[in-house]
């Protein structure tokens, strides 16, 4: 019998030193049982972030154009059986240090959409995908964070075509025993996959209180643009800047900062502080990224909520996500607007509310939601739902419900999901072929498997 090659993704950060053993019960249970072990600690190797170019799709078909340690940390994954993510769990979600290599992990789907649990995915670009096991730890026992974790875990599973998976939260105070008979369980059990709209109405509904209590002379908002695409326009910043413009029209003071790759070193944290310091409502907007957010995302929400939870006296705040995503359906952001739920509520931050809209790509030319009639897709629901959004927030309220209603709409009213769903899929695959063929790489090209 051949011998089980398993790549660990170690997520853990450099103050992570109490995870140590458990890694360590982790690895002996695997080679306990015959497998052949690899682990990438992250926190030490020098990985550039996805910027979101698709270079990997259509310009060098399965490789990243960031010729770095990720190309050979991928072509390690591909050869694995299994692979193990291990990280501290992070809002319900993962470390940024494992949110880096998991963005980078998109070279291994193909550009081209499929119905797969009844959802639009990508294909996968090798005939036999790996095996994802999840593994996070918790300092405190939280079963909101903990279901997150899990329900994550099953969507990058689904997305990445996994033929199994299994996600287990264990507490970094659990004996040795205790843990060793959780990882052993784990890396032998297969869990059912979470499907988008039973997340949707699985997770615990969001405790928004309302007015704010801030005094009405409060009336600051900052726009935080997470869209790793900062040499072009991007659908996150047409949508953040669309909502901004409403706070202005009602008296407001806006500002806006798009999040850069300095936000990795020190002077370039203390900026985003700087900002968010001095904003009474923060407004977020960023695509999905691997079914959650990405890196730079990620990453500022720690350094936010790591400089929150220890100032004696906090500013009172209020926090509004917007995420888009490429997939016709808007559900597929749920947990994405939960972690951001989970972040605000452990930086002692108010939950505004979230909106969450599909088929972001169809606004990628980052041209403005009212360019004249004809030159963009229809949009009317999208300007309608911000609007409304853009006034509850004005006055001091939460997102209302058909706010997040109206921008999660098909952008064809009338048009029945299941041929909206096709429709995408049809006008997606041409639209990357397409794409490729401007950077000289033919269809069959497009089917590329470097690591084969």
């Amino acid at each position: 019998m051949p011998i089980e090659k398993v790549t660990i993704l170690d997520g853990t950060r450099a103050d992570d030193k109490n995870l140590k053993p458990l890694l360590a019960v982790l690895k002996d249970e695997l080679r306990r049982s015959g497998a052949e072990v690899q682990t990438f600690t992250l926190r030490e190797i020098k990985l550039a972030h996805c910027i979101g170019c698709f270079g990997c799709w259509v310009e060098t078909p399965g490789l990243c154009v960031e010729a770095d340690a990720g190309r050979e940390i991928v072509k390690t994954v591909s050869h694995s059986q299994t692979v193990i993510l291990f990280t501290p769990i992070t809002f319900g979600g993962y470390s940024s240090e494992l949110k880096r290599m998991v963005d980078r992990l998109v070279p291994l789907s193909l550009p081209h959409f499929t119905l797969f649990y009844g959802e639009v995915h990508h294909n996968p670009r090798y005939p036999r995908p790996t095996r994802l096991v999840g593994i996070g730890v918790q300092h405190e026992a939280n079963s909101e964070e903990a279901a997150i974790f899990k329900a994550l875990v099953g969507r990058n599973a689904i997305n990445f075509h996994a033929p199994t998976y299994a996600a287990e939260v264990v507490r970094d105070t659990d004996s040795l025993e205790t843990l060793r008979q959780r990882f052993e369980n784990a890396l032998s059990r297969s869990d059912s996959p979470p499907l988008a709209e039973r997340i949707k109405t699985g997770l615990p509904v969001p405790s928004t209180s309302g007015a704010y209590t801030r005094e009405a002379r409060a009336r600051k908002a900052l726009l935080i643009v997470g869209s790793p695409k900062t040499k072009s326009p991007s659908t996150s910043g047409v949508l953040g800047r669309y909502l901004l413009g409403r706070l202005k029209a009602h008296g407001w003071e806006t500002e806006s900062l798009t999040l850069r790759a300095s936000l990795r070193l020190g002077p370039g944290q203390k900026e985003l502080l700087s900002w968010t310091d001095r904003a009474d409502l923060l407004l977020l907007a960023f695509p999905l990224y691997v079914d959650s957010l990405p890196f730079l995302v990620t990453k500022a929400l720690e350094v936010i909520a790591s400089h929150r939870q220890a100032l004696p006296d906090r500013r009172p705040q209020r926090l509004v996500a917007i995420v888009n995503n490429g997939f016709p359906e808007a559900a597929q952001n749920a947990l994405a607007l939960a972690i951001c739920r989970r972040f605000a509520d452990q930086s002692g931050i108010a939950w505004a509310g979230g909106l969450a809209m599909g088929a972001g790509e169809a606004l990628s030319s980052g041209q403005s939601l009212t360019a004249p009639r004809g030159s963009a897709p229809p949009v009317g629901h999208v300007i309608n739902a911000l609007d409304m959004a853009g006034a509850a927030l004005a006055s001091g309220q939460s997102v209302p419900g058909e706010a997040a209603r109206l921008i999660a709409k098909s952008p064809i009213p009338l048009l029945h999901s299941s041929v909206w769903r096709w429709l995408f899929v049809k006008m997606g695959n041409r639209y990357w072929r397409v794409r490729a063929a401007g950077f000289g790489v033919s269809k069959k090209d497009l089917l590329a498997q470097p690591f084969a």
